[in-house]
């Protein structure tokens, strides 16, 4: 990568208070790095390019004669280092683009220094350019050779200074030392040359020269930027006597005397700011809660009582504001303590008239007129033991009256009696009794006699079936044998007990048919060996 740094000087006239000079610094080595790092040091407006292209060069040098006229300022620095060419009585410094440059494209490949002078000349004083000379890895093409010319016609009042981009940057940090000329220069760095420049032995610097460093300014830029003690504090001890002491001095006094910092240096610990937060609700404020933490309810309340109290609704507080705050909660807290007393005494007192007028006399209406006032009155207690023996009598003397009266039904022990009872006392305790004995007592209707039934005619077949059975003499276990059996053919038998009845009658049917047998509903010696034999056994499986 090819670097390029230009410097131009020029000595302007009048003085100006906001900058030392103009400079443009084009390059990317260190050297170029430094040098703009130094000129910016100094105050000097720097416009600087890191290995520009042609255009960026361009760019550059626009925004450097802008400048120089915008601001007249008293110096201007342009320095060039780098790869140069040149035709007859023509230069450029070459940018990285391209290759073999030719002189009818040079143009458009490098920085014409004519312009670079023309520029240069515009100042009303004396101008300094300033060319390191790298040597070119590169060719050539028509017309144009390497290196600067010979012999240039510079403009009037335009000086050029050249050699090594190196010893240029070290011939130019020896010139910023104020008091120090050119001709000095010269001297320490052999390798420099001059051309055009009248004066030599004229200081650049005056002995006496104080601009308003950029460093100091960056410093302050920065502290400002950041707005804290330490970085204040670190821009004085840099700069003690700098161009911002006084606002640096006055950020401090700020930060130092911010509410927020008041408070912060407080070191409030939870429980302090739990009183706090108390001690605003009592007042009547909203904090959201009393858990030591200061959100934003809690900072509302703090604003809103400064306010109320005629302080600057900070938001935050000072250890003076805790005590008056204190003071003030607990004044208030003495009030609604007294205020609750208070009430509590004449609530007291209307508890006490109104028992005298109720509850005093005994009786249950009454007593139940004061707990449905004063259901946790003074004398509550005192009316429920009343009301509970109250309600015990009366539930005493109503079992006495229902004795009483089912005595009474018992003695007469007749339907009338019984009935009277039941309508005096439908729930009493003898209640069912009554409705027992009157149940008995009351006659009962005569069942209508059931009509003869007609005769069923006699199946000759179902009546040898039956006495087939009963020749068969079976027996209890048999009688279950067989039940079980019409039950695993899925068959309901009815309750298995050894006992033919109607429902195994039916069974023993569903059996007969099932084995394609006449339905008698009644056991023969072919369906029990069926039903008792393994012959069959593929039906129960």
């Amino acid at each position: 990568m090819r670097a390029v740094v230009v410097v131009a000087m020029c000595l302007l006239g009048a003085a100006q208070v906001q900058a030392a000079g103009v400079a443009l610094v084009l390059g990317d080595d260190a050297a170029s790095e430094q040098t703009a790092a130094t000129l910016d040091n100094l105050g000097f407006d720097v416009i600087h390019g890191v290995n520009p292209g042609v255009d960026e060069m361009r760019a550059h040098l626009a925004s450097a004669h802008s400048e120089i006229r915008a601001e007249t300022p008293d110096r201007v620095i342009v320095v060039l280092s780098g790869s140069f060419a040149h035709a007859p009585h023509a230069g450029w410094l070459l940018g990285p683009e391209g290759d073999r440059p030719t002189l009818a494209l040079a143009d458009g490949q490098g920085l014409r220094l004519d312009t670079v002078f023309a520029i240069a000349s515009e100042a009303e004083g004396p101008a300094l350019v300033w060319l390191g000379e790298r040597v070119a890895a590169r060719e050539f093409g028509l017309g144009m050779r390497a290196g600067l010319p010979q012999d240039w016609a510079l403009p009037d009042g335009v000086g050029v200074v050249k050699g090594p981009p190196a010893e240029i940057a070290r011939g130019l940090e020896t010139l910023m030392q104020p008091g120090t000329a050119l001709s000095q220069v010269l001297e320490q760095h052999s390798s420099l040359s001059v051309e055009g420049m009248p004066a030599l032995d004229t200081a650049f610097l005056p002995e006496d020269f104080a601009p308003l460093a950029r460093a100091d300014q960056r410093a302050f830029a920065v502290a400002r930027e950041t707005d804290s003690e330490a970085a204040y504090l670190e821009y004085l001890e840099a700069y003690p006597e700098g161009a911002h002491t006084e606002e640096a001095q006055a950020a401090l006094e700020r930060i130092r005397t911010a509410p927020d910092r008041i408070e912060a240096e407080l070191f409030l610990t939870d429980d302090e700011r739990r009183a706090i937060q108390r001690d605003l609700s009592v007042l009547g404020y909203d904090t959201r809660g009393i858990d030591g933490i200061f959100g934003p309810g809690t900072r509302g309340s703090i604003a809103d009582w400064q306010e109320a109290t005629g302080r600057d609704p900070t938001r935050y507080l000072t250890r003076d504001q805790i005590f008056a705050l204190a003071a003030q909660a607990a004044d208030r807290a003495a009030e609604v303590e007294a205020e609750e007393r208070a009430a509590r005494e004449r609530e007291e007192r209307a508890d006490r008239e109104f028992w005298a007028m109720t509850g005093a006399e005994g009786d249950a209406p009454g007593l139940r007129s004061y707990l449905d006032r004063y259901p946790d009155g003074i004398f509550a207690g005192l009316a429920r033991e009343r009301l509970d023996r109250i309600d015990a009598e009366a539930r005493e003397a109503a079992r006495d009256r229902d004795l009483d009266a089912w005595r009474l039904a018992r003695r007469v022990d007749t339907v009338a009696a019984y009935e009277r009872y039941l309508s005096d006392w439908p729930e009493g305790e003898f209640a069912e009794l009554a409705r027992a004995r009157l149940e008995e007592r009351r006659p009962r209707p005569e069942p209508e006699p059931a009509p003869d039934p007609l005769p069923v005619p006699v199946d000759p077949d179902v009546e040898r079936a039956r006495a087939a059975e009963a020749a068969l003499g079976l027996s209890q276990p048999t009688r279950l044998l067989i039940e079980q059996r019409l039950a695993r053919l899925g068959l309901d038998p009815g309750q298995v007990d050894g006992v033919f009845d109607a429902q195994t009658r039916v069974a023993i049917r569903g059996a007969q048919e099932r084995f394609d047998l006449r339905p008698t509903g009644y056991i023969d010696q072919t369906l029990l060996t069926m039903l008792v034999s393994n012959l069959f056994r593929e039906f129960f499986n």
